[in-house]
């Protein structure tokens, strides 16, 4: 009886041995905003430390509405790179692979949908983060063909925008065709930025599957070879149940990627050029000037992330510009008017050029923001010229008479602290002072000014 029950205890570590040792491991990549240079770094790097650590097969989870071509471009060569088999999954539902992320799920080895998502409308917008001209749309000729043909553009069109979807409809041509795809309807993506829902892409041979959840996609894969770009057909055996390791993105670039959200950079601007504004009007504030340096510093690093727009951002400069002379320049206004014109148009222009919606400024942000700055500027510049009207003060005359607080005490007779008239100085009293002690001031020797209790009235001392 014991050897009996010593066999089945090694037939079962045996078994849970076996069981584990088949079991791949599928790394998981989150490809969850648009697509720009810090999106990119991180699904390449993935990709490369997935293959590095000798992975089975590796899943991107797809929700994005796409971005910039060239990043997207270089995404698709570590893909078609990679060792190890790589899925798109589009998820969860509601999501899509748009513009972009439909090229990038073309390139996988195999792409599966979650029910309620959609694939498509690749037209380029954009193929760098720099204005590219609008294609111009032109109909078929009367009776002609209706299937897909090359634009026909006008003189002096949107030649450089053909050009590039020219190139891209190639390029979808060749991914649909290597991986046996629809290669017409991927075509249509990116000529007529057409979309497709996930029933519409599997019947028309799109994509490979739709699958409620990561486990339906790994059930496949056991029972289907993934043919790979170079037409040979690969054998994945993952298991009943896989290793599932997820790969986030770094501190760094989770902080990067923040940055390369246009509303967040455009806040980080105004609110820099606000901490200087403030630090110009009253020198030795410090803390509004260092803020403001570091809130443009932040700004600066998001530039190369972003599509802005030179001429946008000269506006919003000008438009500062426009307040600060306000300080220097009897304008009756105008140059606020000014300033408030130009920071607005500025900042409609700012992103206009972005490649997808997620890339521009939305008026929702634009409107508010810009009354906020405006506000606060104009009432900083009312401030000053209250300031500006009350009678100038200098010398002791300006000093007597004024009310202040101790923060160093005072033991006669000994000199301390005073806090008055903005600035701290050396007094002495002929009564003893307690830090917190509210005086006045009832006289002054050079650098050092007598000091007496509030209560007292002031009426001590000389002048």
């Amino acid at each position: 009886m014991k050897r009996a029950l010593f066999s089945l205890c090694l037939f079962l570590v045996g078994l849970f041995a076996t069981t584990a040792a088949k079991a791949g491991t599928v790394y998981v990549i989150h490809l969850d905003q648009p697509i720009q240079p810090i999106t990119q770094e991180y699904i390449v790097h993935a990709i490369k430390k997935a293959n590095e650590k000798n992975a089975d097969l590796i899943l991107i989870d797809m929700d994005t509405p796409g971005g910039f071509i060239v990043s997207v471009e270089k995404i698709q060569k570590a893909i078609l790179a990679s060792k190890a088999p790589v899925v798109t999954y589009v998820t969860p539902s509601g999501a899509r692979a748009a513009s972009g992320g439909a090229f990038i799920a073309l390139t996988c080895d195999l792409i599966a949908m979650a029910p309620g998502t959609n694939i498509g409308a690749a037209h380029p917008v954009s193929g760098i983060p720099l204005p590219v001209p609008s294609p111009q749309p032109v109909s078929p000729p009367e009776g002609g063909d209706k299937g897909l043909k090359p634009r026909q553009n006008p003189p002096n069109s949107g030649v450089e925008m053909e050009k590039i979807v020219n190139d891209l409809a190639a390029h979808m041509r060749s991914l649909a065709a290597n991986r046996h795809r629809n290669v017409e309807l991927a075509e249509k993506m990116v000529r007529e930025s057409v979309s497709f829902t996930e029933q519409e892409a599997l019947k028309s041979n799109l994509i490979e599957l739709i699958a409620k959840n990561r486990q339906a996609i790994f059930d496949y894969i056991n029972t289907h070879p993934i043919r790979r770009f170079d037409g040979n057909e690969q054998k994945v055996d993952l298991g009943p149940s896989p290793q599932i390791i997820e790969i986030d993105m770094s501190v760094r670039e989770r902080f990067l990627s923040a940055l390369a959200n246009p509303s967040l950079a455009y806040i980080l601007l105004l609110l820099g050029a606000l901490g200087l504004f403030v630090e110009f009007k009253s020198p030795g504030l410090i803390f509004p000037g260092v803020l403001g340096g570091i809130f443009i510093l932040l700004y600066l690093m998001s530039i190369p992330l972003l599509p802005v727009n030179v001429v946008g951002l000269l506006l919003i400069f000008l438009g500062i510009a426009f307040f600060i002379l306000e300080l220097k320049v009897v304008s009756y206004g105008m140059l606020s008017i000014g300033g408030v014109i130009a920071l607005l148009v500025g900042s409609m222009m700012l992103y206009s050029q972005g490649p997808i919606p997620e890339l521009r400024l939305p008026l929702t942000i634009i409107l508010p923001v810009v009354a906020a700055f405006s506000a606060i500027v104009v009432f900083l510049l009312t401030l000053v010229a209250k300031a500006m009207r009350n009678p100038v003060v200098t010398g002791s005359e300006g000093i007597v008479g004024q009310e202040g607080t101790v923060r160093q005490a005072v033991n006669p007779p000994l000199a301390g602290k005073v806090f008055v008239f903005g600035e701290y100085w050396n007094a002495v009293s002929d009564t003893p002072l307690a830090p917190g002690d509210r005086v006045k001031v009832v006289g002054q020797d050079g650098m050092t000014l007598r000091v007496v209790p509030q209560s007292e009235g002031g009426n001590h001392g000389e002048h």
